[in-house]
């Protein structure tokens, strides 16, 4: 497995420009992604950091922009389905590549760590990101190594779970809670492990805060 790290100012984002204006940490995990009429739609959970009020204005300018197509809150935690247009977005979440990590978007920059079993997919990445001088005016190539796939993948996803945040988030996984469009409800869950939705939920939103932060470890 080869792994890539990058750092890059993005004037292309939607996220990017509003870590900076509201001073808040974003990290991006993608969940899926296809093409529909010339655009990409990209799937992905977000974790954010930083103070209340902050976020919420993040969220609340987020909301009102026109490449949001699908979106869903909570708390600290959101769901967005956004659609892009520039051809780069392909090879950014293409299929050839693994995320161990989430993309983290801090005060204008994005940081990337991706991997492919292609070394050569990781370089047309790297060629097709310094082409576009005008969306990515900043790109510093920190690493392109050969990694062996424990040192990127089990450490990364692993984190220490109680057991009811470890059912719980196994059990959203499998039953397509985080598909898009969702396949379960939370309530539903909550019922088949025999449990309320206040608590199934806390123990789920527990695990998230526990795993997304722990990828960019």
């Amino acid at each position: 497995m080869w792994s890539l790290k990058f750092k890059v100012l993005n004037k292309d984002s939607i996220y990017t420009l509003l870590t900076e204006n509201y001073k808040v940490t974003d990290f991006l995990y993608p969940v899926d992604f296809y093409r529909k009429k010339g655009r990409v739609y990209i799937l992905a959970i977000h974790v954010l950091e930083g103070e209340e009020h902050e976020k919420k204005k993040f969220i609340r300018a987020l909301k009102k922009n026109r490449k949001i197509k699908n979106f869903e809150e909570n708390n600290s935690q959101i769901i967005t389905l956004i659609a892009e247009e520039e051809s780069f977005y392909d090879l950014l979440f293409a299929a050839e590549l693994y995320h161990p990590a989430p993309v983290i978007i801090r005060g204008g920059y994005e940081q990337w760590h991706v991997s492919s079993f292609n070394r050569a997919v990781l370089e047309r990445l790297i060629r097709e990101i310094e082409s576009w001088k005008d969306k990515f005016p900043e790109f510093k190539l920190q690493s392109l190594a050969k990694t062996r796939i424990s040192e990127i993948y089990f450490p990364k996803i692993k984190p220490q779970l109680s057991v009811q945040q470890q059912r719980a988030f196994d059990s959203a996984l499998k039953r397509g809670y985080y598909a898009w469009p969702r396949k379960v409800s939370l309530g539903k869950l909550a019922k088949e492990l025999h449990l309320s939705v206040a608590t199934f939920h806390e123990h789920l939103r527990k695990a998230e805060a526990n795993l997304m932060p722990l990828f960019a470890a």
